[in-house]
């Protein structure tokens, strides 16, 4: 397959990675019998990013020949990327992140390798205030390829679930390879954002939006979606 990464780029991006990266970051893609062609793009590009640097490592499962992977990491649809999910991180690409989403995910890897979410010193503060719920929350945020606006948004999410690890899971859904989902939420606008809550099976959406969210308006949604929920 042609090579992704360019060499100017590829430069660029060993730079960052040996100034920024502290700890091994793992990615892992989930591939299956469907968009075949976006799952061997992401193979790719993985392939092409662990070159860059030693301290990511990646691997590919084959949900249809590794059944157990679905119940391990809830992973049913492909292709799949988790950012430190064995760190602990709750952090997923349902798609391809190509186009402007590369730039929020290569930014991801980084704060996750760091484990430093990158938010105000105020806005940690109040997260905490989640750190002892019991559930499922998730951020989601529909995204499409030609979005300059929606890797920021997912970038605050992701900042979140770094924040919270192992409480928030933060999930970038890729529109236009995923019609059925953005059907059913009712996606017209990207970035289109939603704040979930599961216990248990059933999943409930608490609150949605459209367009960048400021930082201290994420945050307050989310603590006021969940406090309502938790009454």
């Amino acid at each position: 397959m042609q090579r992704i990464i360019d060499d100017e780029t590829a430069s660029e991006l060993k730079a960052k990675f040996d100034s920024e990266l502290v700890d091994p970051v793992d990615l892992i893609l989930f591939e299956g019998n469907k968009n075949k062609e976006y799952s061997d793009w992401v193979k790719q590009l993985l392939k092409e990013l662990s070159e860059l640097s030693s301290k990511l490592v990646h691997r590919v499962h084959n949900i249809l020949l590794e059944p157990d992977v679905i119940e391990k990491y809830r992973v049913v649809r492909v292709p799949t990327i988790l950012i430190g999910a064995d760190m602990g991180y709750l952090i997923r690409y349902t798609g391809a992140p190509a186009g402007h989403e590369a730039w929020g995910f290569v930014e991801t890897i980084s704060l996750v390798s760091q484990g430093n979410p990158d938010l105000s010193e105020e806005s940690i503060r109040k997260l905490d205030e989640l750190a002892d719920i019991r559930g499922r929350i998730r951020l989601v945020t529909f995204v499409t390829p030609t979005c300059p606006y929606c890797p920021h948004q997912v970038l605050l999410s992701n900042k979140i679930a770094v924040a919270l690890r192992g409480i928030v899971e933060s999930d970038c859904v890729e529109a236009y390879e995923n019609p059925d989902l953005a059907d059913k939420y009712k996606v017209s606008a990207v970035p289109h954002n939603l704040i979930t809550f599961a216990e248990g099976d059933e999943e409930i959406v608490l609150s949605t939006s459209v367009g960048v969210q400021p930082e201290d308006k994420m945050v307050d949604d989310l603590i006021e979606a969940v406090r309502r929920v938790k009454r």
